[in-house]
């Protein structure tokens, strides 16, 4: 690429560059996206010749629309081709149908799908380490964290101990005792495969901490510890159960290398978390797919942590996206309506009385500018305290 005194200009662009920028576009891309379209490489070229000054504006525009080409020709194209034939009058003047929005077109990467593939596979090994039925089952008479297992929570605690699946899964939505199955997974595995069998990992330092503060154990976010298995200071043994917490939040290329190197070493993987949650904001949906590549994977969905009958009834009807959870909210006085400012005021009313109460409160918000307001007006009050 030469560069002239007052600017870069669009014939001084070599072809070779652009195809290497254009490669560039796709791997910044597909580590936050399973797919994307046209948009997206749009946006991520942009912010890669943000640095660049051109002569005119509709230099640079020439310039990103090669590179986005060029991304676009890297990545491997999901749409179904166009119909083969169409009226040249139904036909835009780049060739495209007007039958098919304009820039319609997903793409992936090939290393996203093997990633997927890689996945899929270890989930059908049977080649991990197991606990013994008789291990399982004087586990299962204790009481952990106070409690006695379920019949529901021992079915999986046993399934996923038993299984030999190199890559496992435990779903259930929040409140239903994965805390408590895990705990009690985790005394069964150490039984049989020594102290430090267990290793806890989450993609975020906070699920991490709160992992390790319920099973006992050291636990670590996963990208963390895929830097420091990259310094040589962390690693997998056999005989190891990884527990991988919060796995809906788990990018899909984390998962492989991290399933991966548990493969290698002879350990074993247990994902859990709920399809019905927040996803990954890396390129994810792996969690899913194997949730839904699988016939009847373990699953906890008696729902313990609420109070009322009412409650845990309709938070699974929620979950599986039941209308009729709506108007039982409503008659429950759970539901108030109200202006947005109406609204946030008597949200933040009702958090100020829970935390002079000494209560953990949490306040919520759709939109980014009103989770400003309300830390702001937060922490002004606090200030003034």
């Amino acid at each position: 690429m030469a560069v002239c005194s007052s600017g870069v200009r669009r014939r001084y662009i070599e072809l070779e560059h652009v195809a290497i920028l254009g490669e560039s576009v796709v791997a910044v891309v597909s580590q936050k996206r399973s797919t994307w379209g046209h948009w997206n490489l749009w946006a991520e070229a942009s912010r890669q010749t943000m640095g660049w000054r051109f002569a005119t504006a509709e230099d640079r525009e020439t310039v990103i629309g090669q590179v986005v080409d060029a991304a676009e020709a890297a990545s491997l194209t999901i749409t179904p081709s166009e119909f083969a034939f169409s009226p040249t009058r139904f036909r835009r003047g780049d060739g495209t149908s007007h039958f098919r929005p304009q820039h319609a077109t997903v793409f992936t990467s090939e290393e996203l799908l093997a990633a997927e593939d890689r996945l899929l596979a270890r989930a059908e090994s049977r080649t991990a380490p197991t606990v013994s039925t008789d291990v399982i089952a004087r586990v299962c008479q204790r009481k952990h964290h106070g409690h006695h297992l379920s019949d529901e929570q021992a079915t999986a605690l046993n399934r996923v101990a038993a299984s030999a699946r190199q890559l496992d899964l435990l779903i259930g939505p929040a409140g239903a005792g994965k805390t408590t199955a895990m705990y009690a997974l985790r005394r069964a595995w150490e039984a049989e495969h020594g102290r430090g069998s267990v290793v806890g990992l989450a993609p975020s330092a906070a699920a991490a901490k709160v992992l390790a503060d319920d099973l006992g154990i050291d636990g670590e976010n996963t990208t963390k510890w895929l830097h420091e298995h990259v310094r040589g200071t962390a690693g997998f043994r056999p005989g190891q159960m990884v527990i991988i917490d919060e796995a809906t939040l788990a990018g899909t290329l984390s998962l492989d290398r991290l399933t991966g190197l548990a493969e290698a070493a002879g350990a074993k993987v247990l994902l859990v978390g709920d399809w019905a949650q927040l996803q990954s904001v890396d390129a994810g949906g792996a969690f899913n797919l194997l949730t839904q590549r699988r016939d009847n994977p373990p699953e906890l969905t008696e729902v313990h942590r609420l109070a009322h009958s009412w409650e845990r009834t309709a938070s699974l009807d929620l979950r599986h996206g039941r209308t009729a959870a709506i108007a039982t909210y409503i008659r429950h006085d759970r539901v108030h309506e109200g202006s947005t400012t109406q609204m946030l005021d008597a949200a933040y009313a009702a958090w100020r009385v829970d935390v002079a109460s000494g209560r953990s409160s949490v306040l919520v918000t759709d939109a980014r500018q009103a989770v400003i307001e309300l830390n702001t007006r937060a922490r002004a009050e606090r200030i003034l305290e």
